[in-house]
């Protein structure tokens, strides 16, 4: 047996003992009768502690004796309010209480006590109690750094049951919460987070609010400002946050909380602000505990969306990190489709034997919500509830990976994962890795060329992850990602989709007009006579940079006199926002179709100059 084996025996070894020592002093047993019990039959209990006894030290009884001391003095009596209750130590010639019949000073006292420390009798006394008593530690004597040890060994291991079910009788009733339990406080508050008990997180966290002294009820203030924050109310979450600071300003956690609020919000640029602030206030302070956390708040000034991976990865969100570690790992793309093109399109998407089989058990663990008609995602959260199927389905059969119907379920997964940053990092390889397989599964079927249209259903997965890395990479701040995400919107209108269900064709007509490539634009427009009042006043547009000056006023005319509110909305110098009618999307004519329309393009109007073109139209159409 190797050292490691041995040391892990040895710990569960004494971990029975504890057990059995402590359901013995529960059950009413004296300090003797409990430590005689260990000296007793801890050879026949603990084997291998007994073996690694050195037998010239003397009888294996002895030894388990000063066990059984140790814990007794380190152990919370049930019947003197959890106190701890130290055994009188023997005279210096008096005999010693290991048995030896040697004088004390000659024997254990120049011993170290056998390292057991409160918190390990603790956690064996809460086996043994039955849970209807746990509720008698709540106000005791017991001390708050054992109840701590415990508590956050419990939730490391995942028992976030237990710490409830421990700590929930420390908060009811009215009495005052005090500070001295606000670490507590905080444990089950978390607790409720992961166990997903909203109501009960809310409740208590409002009790500190009311019944807490000041850091108690700035830890309220915390919760209160994170549920707010998950909401999506930043005002109120801005608010319960600045009651926190109120409550307990002294509180270094702030700083975390704040910069984290701010790029939840994302409100990016003051979360860097303040990340440099709090940074430099910490590393003041001089205490080595603070490295960790000045070293995230470093990371935030330079890379938020990093840092809060980070975060991520620490605070152990196992689903996210395995999703990540097995995306990391994802084998190379292979072509796992069979397509039968015909009339100029591609037909529907049919996997090969293999992957349709890999894909039954797929749809059997993962509750797939894919959106309708044309939407980019549901936001679907339920994947997370019992995430641990899917990822042992992905990490057991790498070839799902090759996989549309896959990859958009779990872009549709992210998106209701509820964190920004894990969407802005997962999302865009998957969306790599999709675009990449289209490409691929057209080379190999020899429909490079063709279409592949919306109209089969089987095809739009696929098309999905397509359409959403175009309209994501039209937002990047990076002008090759925009161009590259152009072109895809391009190929979409042009090639793949030509019916446009995304409606993708006016910012392509506008992007080439942007790109002085005019005649195109033109011509890409004329495939859409009968369009609504963003193609119509966008093909005026590309008509009149291309010089076609004649069809351009005619067709500025036209919408000018079907689209009214479109050109005295775009024309306007501050025209006044309309208020949303709370539906999805717009009605055409509408005010709010001439704003949208106003937002999007009026800038490129500006640009070419165009605005005193169509205003002097406007003014002869009168």
């Amino acid at each position: 047996m190797d050292i490691d084996n041995e040391m892990q025996e040895g710990m569960d070894e004494l971990h029975l003992l504890i057990i059995l020592f402590a359901g013995q002093v529960w059950r009413g047993a004296t300090a003797e009768e409990a430590i005689g019990h260990i000296a007793k039959y801890g050879e026949l209990l603990a084997p291998a502690m007994a073996d690694q006894l050195d037998p010239a030290a003397g009888p294996k009884a002895s030894f388990f004796r000063i066990v059984g001391r140790a814990m007794w003095n380190n152990l919370p009596q049930p019947a003197q309010d959890f106190r701890l209750t130290k055994l009188s130590e023997p005279g210096r010639n008096d005999p010693c209480f290991c048995g030896s019949l040697r004088k004390y000073k000659h024997c254990c006292a120049r011993m170290p006590e056998f390292p057991i420390v409160p918190a390990m009798m603790l956690e064996g006394l809460l086996e043994t109690m039955p849970r209807k008593h746990w509720n008698k530690l709540a106000g005791s004597s017991i001390g708050r750094d054992s109840m701590l040890q415990v508590v956050l060994m419990w939730q490391q291991e995942d028992c976030h049951e237990k710490v409830a079910a421990l700590l929930e009788p420390w908060f009811k009733g009215e009495g005052a919460i005090k500070n001295v339990d606000a670490d507590l406080l905080d444990i089950l508050l978390e607790s409720y987070v992961v166990l997903d008990r909203p109501r009960k997180r809310k409740s208590l966290a409002q009790a500190a609010i009311a019944r807490g002294e000041n850091v108690a009820r700035g830890i309220g203030w915390q919760r209160i400002a994170l549920m707010e924050a998950e909401a999506g109310n930043d005002d109120a979450s801005r608010r319960a946050l600045a009651e926190a600071q109120r409550a307990d300003p002294d509180n270094l956690n702030l700083g975390l909380l704040e910069v984290h609020l701010l790029i939840t919000s994302g409100n990016t640029t003051m979360a860097q602000e303040r990340a440099k602030f709090w940074a430099m206030r910490l590393a003041k302070l001089n205490d080595p505990d603070l490295h960790d956390q000045i070293a995230w708040l470093r990371e935030v000034v330079l890379n938020p969306q990093a840092a809060m991976m980070q975060m991520t990865r620490k605070g152990g969100d196992d689903s996210i990190a395995e999703l990540e570690k097995l995306l990391a790992d994802a084998p190379p793309i292979a072509c796992h489709y069979r397509l039968k093109p015909s009339d100029g399109s591609t037909g529907p998407f049919a996997p090969d034997a293999k992957l349709g089989k890999a894909l039954k058990d797929w749809n059997a663990a993962f509750p797939s919500d894919p959106p309708s008609l044309t939407w980019m995602s549901t936001w679907n959260e339920a994947a997370w509830d019992d995430a641990d199927a899917w990822l042992a389905l992905l990490r057991e059969q790498p070839l799902l990976w090759n996989s549309f119907e896959v990859l958009d379920d779990l872009v549709i997964a992210l998106d209701g994962c509820g964190m920004s940053w894990v969407r802005d990092e997962l999302i865009p390889p998957l969306l790599e890795r999709a675009l990449a397989l289209f490409d691929l599964v057209l080379e190999k079927q020899g429909t490079a060329q063709l279409k592949c249209e919306w109209g089969w259903h089987e095809n739009r997965p696929a098309l999905r992850l397509l359409a959403r890395k175009a309209v994501d990479g039209m937002e990047s701040s990076d002008q090759e990602e925009r161009d590259a995400a152009f072109g895809l919107m391009r190929r979409f209108v042009e090639q793949l989709n030509p019916h446009d269900n995304h409606g993708f064709r006016v910012r392509v007509v506008a992007g080439l007009i942007e790109r002085g490539l005019a005649a195109e634009a033109t011509a890409l427009a004329a495939r859409y006579p009968d369009d609504l009042a963003d193609m119509q006043y966008t093909y005026a547009l590309a008509l009149h940079v291309a010089g076609q000056e004649a069809k351009a006023r005619e067709v500025a005319l036209s919408a000018l006199q079907e689209y009214p509110k479109v050109g005295k909305i775009l024309l306007a110098e501050s025209p006044r926002k309309p208020r949303k009618d709370g539906r999805e999307g717009y009605t055409p004519g509408s005010d709010e179709e001439a704003w949208l329309y106003r937002d999007e393009h009026r800038p490129l109007w500006e640009k070419l100059g165009a605005l005193a073109w169509l205003a002097e139209l406007a003014r002869k159409g009168r």
